[in-house]
């Protein structure tokens, strides 16, 4: 029997891991593509490859699918966890989302300082989805803590202890 909160840690962990699998199948077909129109024309300019009118190199792309390798690794780890009943793998997805969070708010420094300097439509567009990302992750941290919280505590992992801030979020909502 698992738990609605527990429920819905693995929605999270399953979202998580169709989105990382879409846009690393994104990234590879653009690498892929790329390498086509590299053998096809001998112009600099094709060798270039974009993304929102800027270069992006490939070694940038596989950093990226790299990452989101981990943060697939992360969110299985995070399913495991809770099908398991076994908390401690769930540290693993928790550092990784405040990682996120923490690199989260370089960039909201990065575009402030854009705003201040640059394009303030760029950054101010980029600053409240920054914003409403970081309100999500929170939310998304704040669930799977609880859920790590109520698997350290009980055997079963079914234990029906909701954190009391937990509970006075339900107030709210």
């Amino acid at each position: 029997m698992v738990s609605a909160l527990n429920g819905f840690g693995l929605a999270i962990g399953t979202m998580d891991i169709i989105g990382a699998v879409f846009f690393e199948l994104m990234i590879i077909c653009m690498l892929w593509r790329s390498r086509v129109t590299v053998k096809k024309t001998a112009s600099k300019q094709a060798k270039k490859m974009t993304f929102q009118g800027k270069e992006v190199g490939r070694r940038m792309l596989w950093i990226y699918v790299f990452l989101l390798n981990i943060w697939i690794l992360a969110s299985v780890l995070l399913i495991c966890g809770i099908f398991l009943n076994k908390p401690q793998l769930l540290i693993f997805w928790l550092i990784w989302c405040l990682g996120g969070l923490i690199l989260d708010i370089v960039f909201m420094l990065w575009w402030l300082w854009e705003l201040l300097t640059g394009d303030a439509i760029d950054a101010l567009t980029n600053i409240l989805i920054s914003i409403l990302t970081m309100a999500i992750e929170f939310c998304f941290v704040y669930a799977v803590y609880n859920i790590y919280i109520n698997l350290s505590s009980s055997g079963d992992g079914a234990s029906n202890y909701i954190h009391p801030l937990l509970r006075f979020s339900y107030f709210l909502f």
